[in-house]
């Protein structure tokens, strides 16, 4: 039969965290019986972690892409994928920590031939991502685009100590482990403008801006976070006493689970949500200057000490199969 000269995948796949043998199988019992053309196989470097990969797969008239890595690989090739406008797909198969995309997509961690299948022969739909303008530290200025979540303050600090040796042996608890040993944690003030409204001063521990509000352990600072609704959520986080502690992860565990899923429920959280604790906003566009340098994270990859930053939601920047 005469290959499908309309299909070929191209694999971008980390090394060391890919069982090479079990994905090539995979792979090959969806492209074969199918008769598509034959697969590129890209592996990503220390210092070339995706970007250059996807755009020699668009280059080498790759139709689906298939990212086999965490969330920092993915971004990559999804940030390749939407500036260069090709109308690719891309799918996952996710091997990192934290999974954070997959998981919000509800893609499989454990089932690679069942991963592989929804990467390449899923329905595909189109995802927004998150623009961030970034003035560093040394006033260098610099863009990247996000899927998952950017973060400020003690999140991004957390992600900047974490062990790579730790991550890999205990995964997304590596990060915990890491939060410890940044205590005591430090507040941030931060100035805060949403859609070009008049800017507000706040006293966060974080600030998080998101595209997607599922973390790992069934957690979610965002609830209302949609992958393609047009829109960032923002996750304003500050307790300081005791209470204010147990009233956060009340919400972010029980509180989102349980309660926000009635109406009378949501009212209340909404209702009673303050900054000391955890506010929640969305908009277009969010400007943060802070008094002073703080760190930050572009989906789990730590970027530095940076001045000021601005994020803009980019709708439907990048079509994705699960």
């Amino acid at each position: 039969m005469v290959p499908n000269k309309n299909k070929r995948a191209a694999i971008i796949y980390f090394p060391g965290r890919v069982d090479l043998k079990k994905l090539r199988s995979a792979v090959e019992s969806v492209t074969t019986v199918s008769f598509w053309e034959p697969s590129l196989w890209l592996k990503t470097e220390a210092s070339d972690t995706g970007a250059q990969q996807a755009l020699r797969a668009i280059a080498q008239k790759a139709t689906h892409i298939v990212v086999a890595g965490g969330d920092g690989t993915v971004r990559s090739v999804l940030e390749a994928v939407a500036l260069s406008g090709a109308k690719v797909t891309v799918g996952i198969v996710p091997v990192g920590t934290g999974n954070v995309l997959a998981r919000n997509l509800g893609i499989p961690l454990e089932d690679i031939r069942t991963q592989v299948q929804r990467a390449l022969l899923g329905n595909a739909h189109w995802l927004d991502m998150g623009l961030a303008r970034i003035i560093l530290e040394d006033d260098t200025r610099v863009e990247m685009m996000f899927a998952v979540m950017a973060g400020m303050g003690f999140d991004a600090k957390v992600m900047l100590n974490t062990d790579p040796v730790r991550k890999r042996k205990l995964g997304w608890i590596a990060y915990a482990e890491s939060g410890f040993k940044q205590l005591p944690m430090i507040y941030q003030k931060l100035s805060i403008q949403v859609d070009g409204r008049e800017s507000r001063t706040v006293r966060v521990l974080t600030l998080l801006i998101g595209n997607v509000g599922w973390l790992p352990g069934n957690l979610s600072m965002m609830p209302d976070a949609s992958l393609d609704d047009g829109l960032l959520d923002v996750a304003v986080i500050g307790p300081r006493r005791i209470w204010d502690w147990i009233d956060f992860w009340t919400r972010v565990t029980v509180g989102n689970n349980v309660v926000r899923t009635t109406r009378a429920g949501r009212k209340l959280l909404d209702a009673t949500a303050n900054v000391k604790t955890l506010e929640n906003l969305t908009s277009k566009k969010i400007r943060v200057r802070p008094e002073d340098l703080v760190e930050l994270q572009i989906d789990g990859d730590a970027v530095g000490l940076i001045k000021e930053v601005e994020f803009e939601s980019v709708p439907r920047a990048v079509s994705v199969r699960s």
